[in-house]
């Protein structure tokens, strides 16, 4: 579909464009992440313009023809507009945690975010317990990076990374996904910027455990649910695109409202992906 349009040894930024203006995908309402951003590539692929890279960046950008989101984001003036992301991690880089955060704003042409949640899971090839577990809501305890000996110590650099973004006021407020509430007590004691946002998963549980509720009520916290996977473009989905020499290294997912209406005006997905070795 698309491999036969790319360099050998190139990486690639993939970037869907504001999916709300592909009729094929607003008749979609309701899918589960994963087939959402799946249908979504699809969909870009199948328009694809492919940038070359230059020598002194040597990455392909993908886009999708006839895409409207700079005209969306500009309809508004930037203060009459409330832009939120999600980058998804499951290999532990700063420089590609850095990468996707350049390459929002690079793409909505814009130099602040109203938010921004950082979704760091390891694979489960790095976790000796499994993905299965790690993340997941038991009988009201959530297990985050279960296994993972790094895990911690990575957040914790992964998380300095954002607060350099929140202290030169390139992003408003910072939030952090499924984690425990060890875990996050830890974060919050070792962060000056501290997260004001936490989200869980309770897609396997409707249970929000008390001791997490109680400890984000006590820290200005606010605690969101979410059903998002921990692996949101796994490998399999990638062999299915034809992209299977591919893995994908961050994905982000974006959204722009209008604060007055409460309106979605504009929503994407920028992806990272590298050549497997």
């Amino acid at each position: 579909m698309l491999s036969h349009l790319l360099k050998e040894n190139v990486n690639v930024i993939v970037s869907t464009g504001n999916v709300l203006n592909v009729s094929d995908l607003r008749k979609k309402a309701g899918q589960k992440p994963t087939d959402e951003l799946t249908d979504c590539l699809r969909s870009t692929f199948a328009e694809a313009e492919v940038i070359a890279s230059g020598a002194q960046n040597p990455v392909q950008l993908v886009t999708r023809k006839n895409d409207d989101l700079l005209e969306k984001v500009k309809e508004h003036q930037r203060p009459d507009i409330k832009i939120g992301a999600k980058i998804f991690l499951n290999n532990y880089s700063e420089t590609g945690l850095t990468e996707a955060i350049e390459r929002l704003f690079e793409t909505l042409n814009v130099s602040y975010l109203d938010n921004l949640i950082l979704a760091f899971h390891p694979r489960a090839g790095e976790s000796s317990a499994g993905g299965d577990q790690n993340g997941e809501v038991k009988e009201g305890i959530i297990e985050w990076a279960v296994g993972s000996d790094n895990a911690v110590a990575n957040l914790k650099k992964l998380w300095s990374t954002l607060e350099k973004y929140a202290t030169d006021k390139k992003i408003g407020q910072l939030g952090i996904a499924d984690l425990d509430v060890d875990t996050l007590k830890n974060l919050l004691e070792a962060s000056t910027v501290h997260p004001t946002i936490a989200q869980i998963n309770l897609a396997a549980c409707c249970v929000v455990p008390p001791a997490l509720q109680e400890y984000c009520s006590q820290n200005y916290i606010q605690l969101l649910t979410h059903s998002d996977p921990q692996e949101l473009l796994p490998q399999s989905v990638l062999s299915d695109l034809e992209l299977d020499s591919y893995q994908s290294t961050w994905t982000t997912r974006y959204q722009v409202h209008i604060k007055c209406r409460g309106v979605l005006a504009a929503k994407g997905f920028i992806v990272g992906l590298a050549r497997r070795q």
